[in-house]
């Protein structure tokens, strides 16, 4: 099982949809973050003949591109965590959302991010009027003294979720937990870029808007995109106020909500028909106050062995977690997973379809309520 599997919490996550406490080891790679290239990290290493799980269409379509087969779409962990959740009956409550929570673009220990965040605050801050705001820092920045303080002088709730976890250590299974919390309490999401945050915003029925100094990320990957191709394939996002009906479309498309399966599917396609035969009902949730044993000691062997930026950067948000994090969410190269005796290496459905991404219908709604709040 690739460690980054493990990321946000992401293999536990689907674990739990099936009935089980803790995750088996997926047999194959599954991708951790949006972002606009093949569904994984740049230089990313894979074991010919294992499957690449990826959230969209448009991921494997891209994959393919550029040589990359045994791709199969199976929607973000994302909207695993809503169904766990009960999103569509929670939406049904029309409960109180109050402020705007800020993901602003973030790096990692291998590339900084180069802008202001004094100026960038100010901005939001003159935008948002006056509500309660509360800016979520990924690690690598919450992490700094520096950057923390240039928004906690401005006056707003600093927080973050966790951290991801690095070589199945210290993954902090209730990371995407805390997350959809703190969406949930707020009436807006808004960012300087494109970004996890935003699709996992919208998919919840929050208001969603991207603007500000877009920021620019140290020695970026040009196949990824930037800013400039997000802005161009999805300009209406790109305003204070994003519609909420187009923000939600693009959302549910972009996390794969038509091609979220089954518990029984997962098992399947997952490799864990030796752990459990029949799907059972999801273990509780983790507890939004867990915390893991931070280890500040591996900081220099990473940034050592780094050597790449991870995929697209997830955004970072929690219930104030006041710990501060080790450098250690980069990525490593893919290492191969265990031999797979008897692994479907040519799979049907393993493969992309070559007609557009489906639109989301009625296999939504076991996910979410398409409109989000009224």
């Amino acid at each position: 099982m690739h460690h980054a599997n493990h990321f946000y919490g992401h293999a536990h996550i689907m674990a739990r949809y099936v009935g089980l406490e803790e995750p088996p080891r997926i047999w194959g790679y599954l991708q951790h973050g949006w972002n606009m290239h093949d569904g994984f990290a740049v230089g990313t290493v894979f074991a010919e003949g294992y499957p690449k799980f990826v959230w969209s269409q448009a991921c494997s379509r891209r994959g393919w591109a550029v040589g990359l087969r045994d791709y199969m779409v199976v929607g973000s962990p994302w909207l695993y965590l809503l169904e766990l959740e009960r999103q569509r009956e929670w939406l049904a409550s029309a409960p109180p959302r109050v402020g705007t929570i800020v993901y602003p673009f973030h790096g990692w220990e291998g590339q900084q991010v180069v802008g202001s965040h004094a100026a960038y605050v100010e901005q939001v801050r003159a935008t948002e009027g006056d509500v309660p705001i509360t800016v979520c820092l990924h690690w690598n920045e919450f992490d700094n003294p520096k950057v923390r303080r240039e928004y906690e002088d401005a006056g707003v709730r600093v927080i973050t979720h966790g951290q991801r976890g690095y070589l199945w250590q210290d993954t902090d299974v209730a990371f995407l937990y805390r997350q959809l919390h703190e969406i949930r309490s707020h009436r807006r999401v808004v960012s300087n870029r494109m970004s996890s945050a935003i699709l996992y915003a919208a998919s919840a029925g929050a208001d969603v808007g991207i603007y500000g100094d877009p920021m620019e990320l140290e020695a970026d990957h040009a196949v990824l995109g930037g800013v400039g191709k997000p802005r161009r394939m999805w300009p209406r996002l790109h305003q204070v106020e994003a519609p909420r009906d187009h923000a939600t479309d693009v959302a549910l498309t972009e996390l794969g909500a038509a091609t979220v399966l089954l518990p029984e599917e997962i098992i399947d396609v997952f490799g864990w028909g030796p752990e459990i035969a029949v799907p059972g009902p999801p273990p509780a949730a983790p507890s939004l106050d867990a915390r893991v044993s931070w280890r500040r000691g591996s900081r220099a062997r990473h940034r050592l062995d780094s050597h790449r930026a991870p995929v697209e950067a997830e955004p970072t948000s929690g219930l104030g977690l006041g710990t501060t994090f080790p450098d250690d969410s980069h990525e490593e190269p893919a290492s191969a997973p265990a031999p797979r005796h008897g692994a479907d290496e040519g799979a049907p459905d393993a493969f992309p379809s070559s007609s557009p991404d489906p639109a989301p219908d009625e296999t939504v709604a076991r996910v979410l309520d398409h409109g989000g709040a009224p």
